[in-house]
């Protein structure tokens, strides 16, 4: 769940990786590494369908329910395409995730929390 992400942020910068982006219409990730490399996986989440009309109201209603734990990584996912999320990217240095639309317009940027998010 949403409440899990900020250990899995932990986990993911004690291997070094930066920042990761998640592609929500291929379903895949690509990390980033300290150095400059870079490593792409697929099949990390489903891949969905994306509004091509961006809602910013409903991707913050979809976050604060996922944040809480009402919903699953893929339900996540599914929630963000139809907000018309394209992407977002988790600054791991910055304790950051972007959102971005199909376009690749920044839509909303949350901040990671060190500890566990507040239910």
């Amino acid at each position: 769940t949403g409440a899990d992400f900020p250990r899995l942020i932990r986990d993911l910068k004690t291997l070094g990786i930066v920042s990761y982006d998640h592609l929500l219409d291929t379903g895949s990730n690509v990390f980033h590494g300290q150095n400059g490399q870079s490593v792409s996986l697929s099949n990390m989440g489903p891949a969905v369908s994306v509004s091509p009309q961006p809602d910013l109201e409903l991707l913050k209603k979809y976050i604060s329910m996922h944040q809480s734990g009402q919903t699953n990584y893929p339900t996540l996912c599914g929630q963000a395409g139809e907000a018309g999320v394209g992407k977002w990217t988790s600054d791991l240095l910055a304790m950051t995730c972007t959102y971005f639309d199909k376009s690749g317009r920044k839509m909303h940027v949350e901040l990671i929390p060190d500890g566990e998010y507040k239910k």
